[in-house]
């Protein structure tokens, strides 16, 4: 999962998280692209709400139907539900369709209940450099289970409806304009949420105060997570954020230890460690594509206005180590004996580990290649625990068990 709108992954109030400075886009008539992150982000305008009360499906639903949009609840619960009555916790929703609703709840096991950590393995805490940070409470092993929630809000990384201006209206006017009736529809999904829901969205970083945004959409820029299993269209998909309470407030690094994944069965995310984490480490997810050098990293971490720090941005030698494990899973120049190329898998393992890249697709890779090898070299024992451990990195990078 990426962040959406903002990031993140998240802040002013951190060197490594930080939402992205001003930026002035190229404004078509009647249109105005808002900069809402770097990720599956669009032209952004909204059509004032003029929001009546629908119904989606069998039964009464508390739906909204704006002139642009839907707002619902999902999984669906009766007005005036708490949380002591429905402790999983629901997620307003803007759709762009109601079809999407549709298809989410005819998903099937639709809602499972959200997986439960049996003791609390995080906590919330103030850092150094980074204001807000999540910090493991106990040691943890690759694919423990983290911190699983359900989204407080998720909404379009781009609402569009035409907009008439009149002539002699400046771009600045126009994007001011456009914030404001966007800033119109968030009210209307944040008024229907439940006063603890509201209250723990409105506590959030938001540091697009003095850029025109209004208080919403500041907070839903620097905290969104972009949800791609999420889509209207698979032709041309409307792509979508969500904002979560606490996994908002993970911290960005290139060489993450955690990784965050949404399953739409339970309507939530989840975060696991993709590495073994210390107990009072903080816990870090990567806002960027990691499968590229820091050069490129940098340039789409640039819209969040910050410069990475990790020790992989900060290792001279970490690209060329990168471009060396991507080559390293091509075929080899030569025929090798199966000891041979075990021990160069077994080798390149350890490298990764020692960089903190076990989110990289090579590090699966040459943990199949191991035990591939061990099975065939009849050594039962070793060819069990390499599985073992290829299928726990896979449910961590892939969300959901090998397989499910």
């Amino acid at each position: 999962m990426k962040r959406g709108f903002l990031n993140t992954k998240k802040a002013a109030r951190s060197a490594v998280r930080h939402a992205p400075d001003d930026q002035r886009d190229e404004v078509q008539p009647g249109q105005q692209n808002l900069p809402v992150g770097n990720v599956e982000t669009a032209a952004s305008e909204h059509r004032a709400p003029g929001v009546k009360h629908v119904e989606l499906g069998s039964g009464k639903t508390d739906d909204l139907l704006g002139d642009a949009c839907i707002f619902t609840a999902i999984p669906n619960v009766k007005p005036g539900t708490t949380l002591a009555e429905y402790p999983d916790n629901w997620t307003e929703c803007i759709f762009l369709d109601p079809k999407l609703k549709h298809v989410i709840l005819n998903t099937p096991n639709f809602p499972t209940c959200i997986s439960k950590v049996p003791i609390p393995r995080q906590r919330i805490t103030v850092t150094p450099s980074m204001g807000l940070g999540v910090f493991a409470t106990c040691d943890l092993k690759m694919n423990d289970l983290i911190l699983v929630e359900r989204p407080l809000v998720i909404l379009p990384n781009a609402l569009s409806a035409p907009i008439d201006f009149s002539g002699g209206t400046s771009v600045e006017q126009q994007q001011l304009a456009m914030l404001m009736k966007y800033e119109k529809a968030l009210e209307v999904m944040v008024g229907r949420m439940i006063p603890e829901n509201r209250a723990a969205l409105m506590s959030l970083e938001n540091v697009h105060k003095k850029n025109g945004s209004g208080s919403i959409f500041g907070i839903l820029r620097t905290n969104g997570f972009g949800i791609s299993a999420l889509s209207e269209d698979e032709a041309s998909p409307v792509t979508y954020s969500a904002v979560f309470d606490k996994l908002s407030r993970l911290n960005h690094s290139c060489a993450p230890n955690g990784v965050v994944k949404f399953n739409v069965s339970s309507f939530s995310s989840s975060l696991r460690a993709v590495r073994d984490i210390k107990k009072g480490e903080q816990i870090f997810i990567s806002y960027c594509e990691a499968q590229v050098g820091t050069a490129a990293r940098h340039k789409e971490l640039a819209a969040y206005g910050f410069e990475c720090v990790c020790p992989r941005c900060t290792d001279p030698a970490s690209d060329a180590l990168y471009q060396r494990i991507v080559k390293s899973t091509m075929e080899p120049a030569g025929p090798l004996t199966l000891p041979a190329l075990l021990a160069e898998s077994l080798s390149w393992m350890k490298k990764i580990e020692a960089a903190g890249l076990q989110a990289l697709p090579e590090y699966g890779t040459h943990m199949i290649v191991a035990w591939r090898a061990e099975a065939a070299l009849g050594r039962m024992d070793e060819f069990e625990r390499y599985q073992r451990m290829w299928k726990d990195w896979y449910e961590v990078v892939n969300g959901k068990p090998h397989g499910g």
